[in-house]
C-alpha cells in the first residue's frame, strides 16, 4: 500500500500513527472488495458511491490504478440511471448524486465535460422548478421537498459545489410564517406510508440533517461563507439557527435534540447521528456560526458534541451500525471537522474512539466487509456512500490520511 500524498489544505489526521495505519489498510482492503462491484441503485447508495470512494483512493495515492475503478464505477452509475429511465434529481436518489460524483472525478472540470453539462442542466431545472415553489409558498410543505435526501438542500448543494446555486426558495423556507417557522409540515403534507406520519399525527418540525431543516441551513452557511449571497440570506441563517438552538433539551449528559417535534408535544429521544440527532445539529450550527461570526453558536454546537462524548454507547444508539447514515462512520466523520475546526484534544480522543470501534465492526467473511443495518434490525451488505462500505472506507480514510475529505460536501457537512 502506497504512503498517502500530503495536501496543503490544511486538513490532518488526528490519529496516532499505528492507528492511522491500520485505519488506511483497511479502507484498501475495503476498497479491493468493492472493485468491479455493480450496484445500480440510483443516487450515491449506487456505484457513484463507489466511484467517490475510489476518487478519493486516487488523491491518496496517484497513480495507482484507483482512477480507472473509479471511471469504471461511474460508467455503471450513468447506465443505471439510463437502464431505470426518468431519474429522481435528489442528492442520494437521483440525478444529482451522479453528477456530484462526477464532479468529484473531473479534476477541476476537465473530464466528463459533456457528461456534466448534461446533469448540471437536468439538475438546475428541477431545482429551479422546486425554489420557484417555495418562494411562491413557502410554509406547510412536505419536508421531504427540501430536505438533504431528496430535495431542495441536497439540489443546492450540488448546485454550490458547480458555482450556481439557486438559493432563494431556502431563504423563503427559512423565514418567518404567520403562525409556524415555514418548515412545519402539517399532517395533510406528510406521506402516509412513513413512521413518521404515524408518530406525529398532528404534523411535524423535521429537526434531522438527513430530512428537517439543518439541512437547508448548512446549504445556506455553507454558501454565505463561500461569498454566494442572496437578499436576506443572513437574516435566514440566524433567525433558523436560533430557532434549532431554541429546541435542545437537556438530558442527564447535556445538549440534545430530539429528532422531530410536534406542536404541544413533549421532545423525544434521538440518535446521535448523521441523520439525527445532536451530531448532525451540532455541525449545523457550527457551520451558521462560521458563517454570519456568532460565537454563542460555535459554542453550543461545541457544547453538544462534548455531551455526546459523556453518554454511553447505549445512550448513543450508533455503536452497532458501521455507516454514514445512522452508524459509527458518520459520527466519526462529524467528529473530524470538529477536530479540524477546533483543534481541541477531546475531539482527537473521541475519533480515536471511533476509529477503533469502526476496525471492531469489520467482518472479513462478508463481501463487501462492512454491513449496513435495516430499520428491522436485519444485517445488508452494500457497497454504496450512505449506507454501504464505501462510505466506512472514506470516514476510515478521512481519519487517517491529510488529504481533505471534501467528498463529505453531500453531506452537507462542509
Amino acid at each position: 500500500m502506497p504512503m498517502p500524498t500530503a495536501t496543503s489544505t490544511g486538513w490532518q489526521p488526528v490519529l496516532s500513527a499505528e492507528l492511522r495505519a491500520a485505519a488506511t489498510a483497511r479502507a484498501f482492503e475495503v476498497a479491493e472488495r468493492l472493485r468491479g462491484r455493480s450496484e445500480r441503485e440510483p443516487g450515491l447508495d449506487g456505484s457513484a458511491g463507489t466511484a467517490f470512494l475510489f476518487g478519493q483512493l486516487d488523491r491518496i495515492a496517484p497513480g495507482e490504478g484507483w482512477d480507472q475503478h473509479a471511471h469504471a464505477a461511474l460508467t455503471d452509475a450513468v447506465r443505471g440511471t439510463e437502464t431505470n429511465g426518468r431519474n429522481h434529481p435528489g442528492l442520494f436518489v437521483g440525478t444529482s448524486g451522479l453528477a456530484a460524483a462526477a464532479t468529484y472525478l473531473s479534476r477541476e472540470g476537465s473530464r466528463y465535460g459533456g457528461l456534466l453539462a448534461t446533469l448540471d442542466e437536468q439538475v438546475a431545472q428541477a431545482t429551479s422548478e422546486l425554489s420557484e415553489r417555495f418562494v411562491k409558498k413557502p410554509a406547510r410543505q412536505p419536508y421531504e421537498d427540501f430536505d438533504a435526501i431528496c430535495g431542495l438542500a441536497g439540489l443546492d448543494r450540488y448546485l454550490l459545489s458547480r458555482e450556481r446555486p439557486q438559493l432563494a426558495g431556502l431563504v423563503a423556507l427559512c423565514d418567518s410564517g404567520p403562525d409556524d417557522p415555514n418548515w412545519f409540515t402539517p399532517p395533510e403534507a406528510l406521506r402516509k406510508d412513513t413512521a413518521i406520519a404515524e408518530w406525529y399525527q398532528g404534523g411535524v418540525y423535521n429537526l434531522g440533517l438527513a430530512h428537517g431543516i439543518p439541512g437547508p441551513l448548512a446549504v445556506l452557511s455553507v454558501a454565505y461563507s463561500q461569498g454566494y449571497v442572496v437578499p436576506r440570506h443572513a437574516e435566514a441563517i440566524a433567525r433558523t439557527a436560533e430557532w434549532l438552538a431554541a429546541q435542545r433539551f437537556d438530558d442527564e449528559w447535556g445538549a440534545n435534540w430530539p429528532a422531530c417535534l410536534t406542536p404541544g408535544g413533549s421532545p423525544d429521544s434521538s440518535q446521535a447521528a448523521w441523520c439525527y440527532g445532536s451530531p448532525g445539529v451540532a455541525n449545523t450550527l457550527l457551520l451558521a456560526g462560521n458563517a454570519i461570526g456568532d460565537d454563542k453558536l460555535r459554542e453550543l454546537a461545541i457544547e453538544a458534541m462534548a455531551a455526546l462524548y459523556r453518554r454511553p454507547w447505549s445512550a448513543r444508539l450508533t455503536g452497532q451500525s458501521p455507516g454514514l447514515c445512522h452508524g459509527v462512520s458518520g459520527l466519526l466523520q462529524i467528529t473530524l471537522r470538529f477536530a479540524n475546526d477546533t483543534g481541541e484534544p477531546l475531539f482527537t480522543e473521541a475519533a480515536t474512539e471511533l476509529t477503533e470501534r469502526l476496525l471492531d465492526l469489520y467482518r472479513p467473511e462478508l463481501a463487501t466487509g462492512y454491513y449496513s443495518r435495516k430499520s428491522t434490525g436485519e444485517l445488508r451488505e452494500h457497497a454504496g456512500l450512505l449506507d454501504g462500505a464505501a462510505g466506512t472506507a472514506l470516514a476510515l480514510l478521512a481519519a487517517s490520511t491529510p488529504v481533505e475529505p471534501a467528498w463529505d460536501h453531500v453531506l452537507l457537512l462542509s
